[in-house]
């Protein structure tokens, strides 16, 4: 059986604040524990072919160790002041980048094993099973972080199996059989089942009544539910094949290969002809071509409407004019005054008797001085 060929990255930092200086002290045999086939695909063995550790300024007393076993230590020290006086680094970044160019340039690769503890990986492990590559991570079993790289890894390994490496030793191998056994792994430390939400809602989903008899069957829209219980939790950013398949798998009608009764893909063609059924029915699923028979699938979180506007009040004249009707606006000035003279009652006229009665006084006096002139 060939090896898988891995690629290892290491975030230092962080894998040394979960374990313990054990890390750099049993690193020939953790790293063996590895490469015997611990947590890959049918305990398949490992060839190492890119081994890489990032870590901050402080550690590079343990370079050599390190050079040693194989890896390339990159010194990812901080630039801001802030950040290096808080001792952190930019490993972060760092690894993110060579896993994006690691996986898009080296076509050999078939897996990449991520040993880091940040719940921050989770995007670059989707980004990385988008190229149809297997993914290991690694989580504390006493917080989320187990949990939620189980979700969306291909295979987690949590801090307690990775301590119990620490001392692995390669078990003796049979004389009739062509390799040692595989290495064990130690049993999770938890005491009760960890249910996450996401796990509960898609357990809920599973309980919905189902479909009208014209609507589409009830496991596509148990798989729409699941799918979107996962966009959820990572929106805008694309979702796995070997994901969607994981939590497909609890759908008693689903099936990746042909079974006794059953047809793959909820008897569609492919996965990239389901998924396009499922975008059909959640529209907030995006279905975009790559290539032949090969899907990115992105959840979009839908737009909200924006809030309607309140409705103001019209303004209140303190001084009410007179309003025009809109025939009255139409008209001159002038024909409106002549228009509201009409209206207005005016008081009837009164003859000036004042004024009349002097000149009539006025022609009694000429008469009679006329008269008076005549006699003499």
């Amino acid at each position: 059986m060939s090896r898988v060929k891995s690629v290892l990255l290491v975030d230092f930092d962080n894998i040394y604040g979960a374990t313990s200086e054990e890390v750099v002290s049993g690193l020939s045999n953790w790293l063996l524990w590895l490469e015997d086939g611990a947590f890959s695909p049918k305990n398949r063995r490992r060839r190492f072919i890119n081994k890489r550790v990032y870590w901050n300024l402080q550690f590079d007393k343990y370079r050599p160790e390190f050079e040693r076993a194989g890896f390339s230590a990159y010194n990812c020290r901080a630039l801001a002041k802030r950040k290096i006086s808080a001792g952190k680094s930019s490993a972060d970044i760092v690894l993110t980048m060579d896993a994006i160019e690691i996986a898009l340039v080296n076509e050999e690769v078939e897996e990449f094993v991520i040993l880091t503890t940040d719940s921050d990986f989770v995007p670059v492990v989707n980004r990385v099973q988008a190229g149809e590559l297997r993914v290991v991570a690694c989580g504390k079993e006493t917080d989320p972080t187990y949990e939620l790289f189980s979700q969306y890894a291909d295979a987690a390994i949590h801090i307690g199996a990775l301590k119990a490496a620490f001392s692995y030793e390669r078990a003796k191998r049979k004389w009739y059989r062509l390799r040692s056994p595989p290495p064990e792994i130690a049993p999770l430390t938890l005491v009760r089942e960890r249910r996450s939400p996401l796990m509960g809602r898609v357990r809920a989903a599973l309980e919905t009544s189902e479909a009208p008899k014209d609507g589409p069957p009830p496991e596509l829209l148990r798989a729409a539910a699941i799918i979107k219980e996962l966009g959820e939790r990572m929106p805008d950013q694309p979702l796995s094949k070997s994901r969607i398949v994981r939590a497909l798998s609890i759908i008693q009608e689903f099936t990746p290969t042909y079974q006794a009764g059953l047809r793959p893909w909820f008897g569609h063609k492919n996965f990239a002809a389901m998924m396009r059924r499922l975008s059909q029915i959640q529209p907030a699923i995006e279905v975009t071509t790559l290539g032949k028979n090969k899907v990115e699938t992105v959840w979009r979180e839908p737009a909200e409407a924006p809030p309607p506007k309140p409705k103001t009040p019209p303004p209140v004249d303190d001084e009410p004019e007179a309003r025009l009707l809109p025939r009255e606006r139409e008209r001159t000035p002038l024909a409106l005054l002549a228009e509201a003279a009409k209206d207005v009652d005016l008081p009837d006229p009164v003859e000036d008797t004042a004024e009349e009665a002097p000149e009539e006084d006025a022609e009694d006096e000429d008469a009679e001085a006329e008269g008076m002139t005549s006699r003499v």
